[in-house]
């Protein structure tokens, strides 16, 4: 099973893969996001942890990268037993939006990030032919 997070600064979005089926599972707090993938890791049986590397075209955010790759190296002490694994991000807010457009759906500020979630976890899916 897989997990995959989008670091931020004040919270984290997290989505699942189990039973074929990708799904946008939880918003949580940055301050209490080790304690709640403990749960989840044990919960869903998880060997593998994916984590967004926030680049951009234009290479603005190194230091948010930077902070991203420091936590990866954290979630390898902590969980020594998953897989610690990344994929780029770009450009999945944008197709997240492009979605949500075509479907018509208001409140789109939390509903992109649940699509963005999907998008990426599936896009590593398909790079590792899962």
């Amino acid at each position: 099973m897989y997990l995959w997070i989008d670091l931020w600064d004040k919270r984290c979005w997290i989505a699942v893969y189990i039973e074929w089926v990708v799904l946008p599972k939880w918003i949580i707090l940055r301050h209490i996001l080790i304690t709640e993938l403990k749960k989840i890791i044990k919960q869903y049986n998880i060997t593998t942890i994916v984590v967004g590397l926030p680049y951009d075209l234009y290479w603005k955010k190194l230091r948010q990268i930077d902070k991203t790759k420091k936590f990866l190296e954290k979630l390898k002490y902590i969980f020594p037993e998953q897989k610690i694994d990344w994929i780029d991000e770009r450009f999945t807010s944008f197709e997240a939006w492009l979605i949500l457009d075509s479907m018509w759906i208001k409140d789109k500020i939390w509903k992109k990030d649940d699509i963005s979630a999907v998008l990426i976890l599936e896009s590593y899916l398909k790079q590792n032919k899962v």
